[in-house]
């Protein structure tokens, strides 16, 4: 048997052992919330990151997508600037053949040359004229009509002429809707790429603080753990405290409570049977009752 100075002794070992576990738990309780807070934060970033990484996709897909039209774009400009070229060397070539035919009829100009012949076949048949004037003006139409004739070869030009121009303006019209479209995309696709240029440096941001926690979350846990061996440590020593305690027959408050608690609930428990079967009860029986209610 120990004596009484042993006792005490393992007295003073178990209260100082209870102390420190209920230190333990609170430290436990207290790393255990830090933890969960920081899951909690953990998680929030992460779903910001999802966030964020949805709308870098949207921004590369529309910036892609722009920047296709561009090329695209650009290449059937570079198409319409060949096709541009190649009408004012066409024209240009028109122009030098109708010179020519021109230059060779000794007209200047065909449809002022017609309209003179016409003004003259008009002053013949309303205008009283002599008849050497008459004969003087037919002359001149005759030598007009050979004049007019020859130059007829213009008039085809002149159509060819019509048709070139008209290719040449609807041309110049298309490539100023295809610069229109491509300044349009191009600015369109430089702002989605900063976009971006600028969410992706705020996910980078975000996964760092993300790592950042999860270093955290590694420490806490990593403390939790020192600490619950150290409970396990605490709690087995109490144990064997408890034991040698017992073994010398030394009543613990926390056990003799523990057994009231026991008697008690017996006690109730047959309270509870008699109700039920609507026997009398006792005044130990009510008193029993009011204990349990509190």
């Amino acid at each position: 048997m120990l004596s009484e100075s042993e006792i005490q002794q393992l007295m003073n070992e178990l209260n100082t052992l209870k102390t420190e576990i209920r230190e333990l738990h609170s430290k436990l309780n207290s790393e255990d919330r830090k933890k969960e807070d920081l899951f909690r934060e953990k998680k929030r970033i992460g779903s910001e990151i999802h966030s964020k990484i949805r709308n870098a996709s949207e921004y590369k897909e529309k910036r892609n997508s722009l920047t296709s039209i561009v090329k695209n774009t650009k290449l059937s400009k570079e198409e319409l600037e060949k096709k541009l070229t190649d009408l004012e060397s066409e024209i240009a070539k028109l122009k030098e053949d109708r010179k020519k035919v021109l230059e060779k009829s000794g007209v200047d100009d065909p449809v002022m040359l017609k309209r003179t012949i016409k003004k003259l076949e008009y002053r013949i048949e309303t205008e009283a004229i002599s008849f050497e004037k008459e004969k003087e003006i037919m002359k001149s139409l005759s030598k007009m009509r050979k004049q007019l004739e020859k130059a007829s070869e213009s008039h085809a030009i002149e159509r060819q002429l019509d048709h070139k121009f008209r290719d040449l303006r609807d041309v110049k019209e298309q490539l100023e809707m295809h610069k229109k479209i491509v300044q349009h995309s191009a600015k369109e696709s430089q702002k989605h790429h900063v976009e971006l240029i600028e969410s992706s440096k705020e996910i980078d941001d975000l996964r760092s603080k993300e790592e950042q926690f999860e270093e955290n979350i590694q420490k806490i846990k990593s403390d939790i753990n020192a600490l619950g061996t150290e409970l396990d440590a605490k709690l087995a020593q109490m144990d064997v405290v408890r034991k040698k305690l017992q073994d010398n027959n030394v009543q613990l408050k926390e056990d003799i409570e523990k057994s009231k608690q026991e008697i008690l609930k017996q006690k109730d428990t047959a309270v509870q049977e008699k109700i039920k079967s609507g026997k009398k009860l006792t005044t130990e029986d009510l008193l029993i009752l009011q204990r349990t209610m509190k």
